[in-house]
């Protein structure tokens, strides 16, 4: 039986950043348990690689339930099931979020005021933030076709002010993707990290978390440590899940699966929120190839030995932050552009010429929820965005499709693109839209912090009605930002650790291993 000052549960984009920092600036023991195994493969350091993670080992691979608003379509959930979590997985796109979005949750230590020093703490430490180095022709088209369509010339688009068009900026460094394994997790000699590890619960005891029961894939043996504080770092699918298995949520569902309700929080799980997405491709007349050569053996050797060349950029190359309409106070939309396809399969060897331009619907009002359907922490739990059930997320998607085309009819792009292919010339946009939108894979506020008794976190990311247990990834989020949410994530997790830093563990410096 081991203890430990503090367990945190998943190395993803949070994990990694609570336990490496609490790691580097304390002597407290640390034990950082992860599902997944090691991040040295080529598809997580080669960054226009990473679609051959989906649906791998290295992949949660989720799906939703039957989506009403989606023609009851199963809409696929990736998430990174590897050191480093969906950092390690993602389009590398780092933007911070509007001061719009931090100061609207008005919560104490929250505002935009309070996340800004953190987020430029980030990106002076550990986290490497650069500009696609290498774009194609016609990512260089797309965005002088944006500027001369009306949108701001600007470089800056990370935030708090959004607006403009401007090569990416993204993690990755010198070719390779920086994931926050890569940033945060050294040999620390008090950090333990024990991977192919699976969670069953979180361990409670007269109203306090002690431990965390799990079982490393390999053994039938199940293995509790006990800890100080334990911190709750699994995702938005993951922390409220395992939120559930423990006792802590809507104590009529929990009951209804033969689990004693410990807490009876019902927005445990409740609240779930995503960027809808809906893919804009045209094909590129002769002449301009993108991406659709990226499997040629020369960018891979390019790769290998210089580290340049197709595979050292990530596929989202470009990004454009619109208003979709006039009067919104800020961007409601990302058109994230891809000079290739992204509904191509990427186990194919062989792509159209084509471009794709992701829109990103930054401001949905649609919910959804996350809720367990079995005992099993094996089995995943069920999951409903509710996507386009609220009908202004449909006009609004609308509204970017047509910003978009825009683009496209202006040169420099328009002279490089063919013909619209999706939706396609004359299409139904409703129709297409709900027959086939997905999301960014941006899922967070499924177990929101906020200043309400009822809600499932406090200020400090303690979860109410337990002591000694904490939240930190995009669970935790009261609203989801204009931001790829990958680096809300990273400082969701720097926050939590100042926390704990700050001695606001009563049992800091609880045990030794």
């Amino acid at each position: 039986m081991a203890t430990y000052d503090f367990i945190v549960i998943g190395a993803g984009s949070a994990g990694c950043a609570v336990a490496g920092r609490l790691a580097d600036e304390s002597s407290a023991t640390v034990l950082l348990i992860e599902a997944g195994g090691s991040d040295r493969r080529l598809t997580v350091r080669a960054p226009l690689a990473f679609p051959r993670q989906l649906n791998t080992a290295l992949d949660w691979a989720y799906q939703t339930e039957p989506e009403p608003g989606c023609a009851n379509r199963q809409i696929q959930q990736p998430r990174g099931r590897v050191l480093g979590g969906t950092s390690a997985m993602n389009a590398m796109v780092w933007v911070r979020g509007s001061n719009l979005d931090y100061d609207g949750w008005q919560l104490p230590g929250w505002a935009w005021a309070d996340v800004a020093p953190v987020f430029e703490r980030i990106e002076r430490g550990p986290m490497r933030i650069t500009r696609t180095a290498e774009p194609d022709e016609v990512t260089r088209r797309f965005v002088a076709a944006a500027r001369a369509a009306g949108i701001a010339a600007t470089d800056d688009v990370s935030g708090p002010e959004l607006d403009g068009a401007a090569l990416s900026p993204v993690t990755i460094d010198r070719g390779q993707r920086w994931s926050t394994a890569r940033g945060y997790l050294r040999k620390q000699p008090n950090l333990t990290v024990v991977t192919k590890a699976d969670v069953g619960r979180v361990v409670i005891r007269n109203g306090r978390a002690v431990g965390v029961e799990y079982r490393r894939r390999r053994g039938a043996r199940t293995t509790i440590a006990f800890a100080g504080e334990t911190v709750l770092s699994a995702g938005a699918f993951g922390t409220p899940q395992l939120l559930q298995l423990s006792g802590i949520g809507p104590a009529d569902h929990l009951r209804s699966l033969g689990i004693h309700a410990l807490v009876d929080n019902p927005n445990v799980g409740q609240g779930l929120a995503d960027h809808p997405n809906m893919f804009g491709i045209w094909k590129l007349t002769p002449g301009f190839v993108g991406l659709a050569d990226a499997t040629n053996p020369k960018w891979l050797l390019q790769w290998l030995f210089q580290r340049r060349g197709k595979l050292s950029n990530s596929g989202v190359e470009a990004v454009a932050h619109i208003r979709s309409a006039t009067g919104l106070p800020a961007c409601d939309f990302q058109l994230a552009f891809s000079p290739g396809d992204a509904s191509a399969d990427p186990k194919v060897g062989k792509f159209e010429p084509a471009l794709t331009v992701i829109h990103s619907h930054w401001t949905p009002a649609s919910r959804g929820s996350v809720l367990i359907r079995s005992t099993d922490p094996a089995t995943p739990p069920a999951i409903r965005l509710n996507m386009f059930t609220e009908r202004e997320d449909l006009e609004a998607m609308t509204r970017a499709i047509a910003r978009s085309r825009e683009i496209m009819a202006t040169e420099p792009i328009a002279s490089a693109v063919d013909r619209e292919v999706l939706p396609g010339p004359g299409a139904d946009l409703e129709e297409s839209i709900r027959n086939n939108a997905i999301t960014t894979a941006h899922p967070a506020c499924s177990v929101a912090m906020g200043s309400q008794p009822d809600s499932a976190l406090d200020e400090q990311l303690r979860v109410r009605g337990v002591a000694n247990l904490r939240v930190a990834d995009a669970s935790a989020l009261p609203r989801i930002p204009r931001a790829n949410t990958n680096a809300p994530a990273i400082m969701i997790g720097e926050r939590c650790a100042d926390f704990l830093l700050a001695g606001s563990s009563p049992h800091f410096g609880f045990g030794r291993v």
